[in-house]
């Protein structure tokens, strides 16, 4: 878990105050997620997810808000932010950004052919949206793996195993990211974590804190690498068909996206390998998660080429 920020009981009384959600009668940690502190609030009203916004500085949270009204006019299936009583979105202070969500009854799947069909479904839905204009590239990709290869060379990781494995996998990953392919509106970090289902049964995708404007084939691998392993990391093979069958059938792959679709399922696991490697080693040391990017190397391994 990332809690990052502690409430006082005067921050917790301010900020209430200017949602229409009642009064606090408890506030409880709540465990997964990686960049934000995130909470379950119990008020006189109802249960609520409080989400302490650690990573995003206040232009990317803004566009995360103009990305969630873009979402909402096409009816598209997440959780929307509980309105400020002014109406915004978002609740800035000088210490922190919060948003309040209505808290959704529902658990993270177990990987199976039932369960990624419809996440699949989801996705080349969301695909089928037009990107809004200004959204980032991928933000876990390139864009910051090549930064971040500069700002090593001079430190004690410069020899680490995984900048090792990160610079190898580059090598021959690169020339598929430079192919022109679909671009779209992407989720960006699809994990099962990601999503809620009551059952079998799709509640909603959660979290489009890494949405942006990139090659869709980047989402489609995400989720693979996300959605379609067991917990051991061994590749479910029949959840990937499903989710590239009921994919496929809203939004076909093109004939260049399937060729290139084993550099991306790659690329996806090198993108969260990198980040956690980072985020856990670098940013944030954690003893606990510092190992963690190894699942991601793990899946990258024990990848298989897939055809329907």
């Amino acid at each position: 878990m990332a809690q990052y920020t502690k409430l006082s009981s005067e921050e917790l009384t301010d900020i209430v105050s200017h949602y229409p959600v009642g009064n606090t009668l408890l506030l409880e940690n709540i465990s997964g997620g990686f960049g934000n502190s995130n909470f379950k609030l119990t008020t006189t009203k109802g249960t609520f997810l409080l989400k302490i916004c650690d990573e995003k500085n206040i232009t990317e949270l803004q566009m995360q808000m103009k990305l969630l009204i873009h979402l909402q006019q096409h009816s598209y299936p997440t959780v929307y932010p509980v309105l400020l009583k002014s109406g915004e979105m978002l609740y800035v202070t000088q210490d922190y950004n919060v948003m309040i969500y209505p808290f959704l009854d529902g658990k993270t799947p177990n990987p199976s052919q039932n369960v990624l069909e419809q996440i699949g479904s989801a996705l080349a839905q969301l695909h089928r949206i037009s990107p809004l204009t200004g959204l980032p590239r991928f933000p876990m990709g390139m864009i910051q793996i090549t930064p971040f290869l500069d700002e090593v060379k001079e430190t004690q990781f410069h020899s680490h195993p995984f900048l090792t494995w990160l610079k190898s996998e580059l090598e021959w990953i690169k020339p598929e990211l430079e192919k022109t392919l679909p671009k779209g509106l992407l989720h960006g970090d699809l994990f099962l974590d990601n999503t809620l289902f009551d059952g079998e049964k799709m509640v909603t995708i959660l979290d489009f804190e890494e949405a942006c404007h990139d090659i869709l084939l980047i989402d489609v691998a995400m989720t693979i690498i996300g959605c379609c392993y067991t917990n051991q990391h061994q590749l479910d093979i029949p959840a990937v068909h499903g989710f590239l069958y009921s994919y496929n059938s809203l939004r076909p792959l093109t004939e260049d996206e399937w060729d290139s679709l084993d550099g991306f399922i790659h690329y996806a696991a090198l993108s969260i390998a990198f980040w956690r490697f980072r985020q856990f080693n670098i940013r944030y040391p954690n003893v606990v998660n510092a190992e963690l990017y190894q699942e991601m190397i793990t899946r990258s391994t024990n990848w298989q080429s897939i055809t329907l």
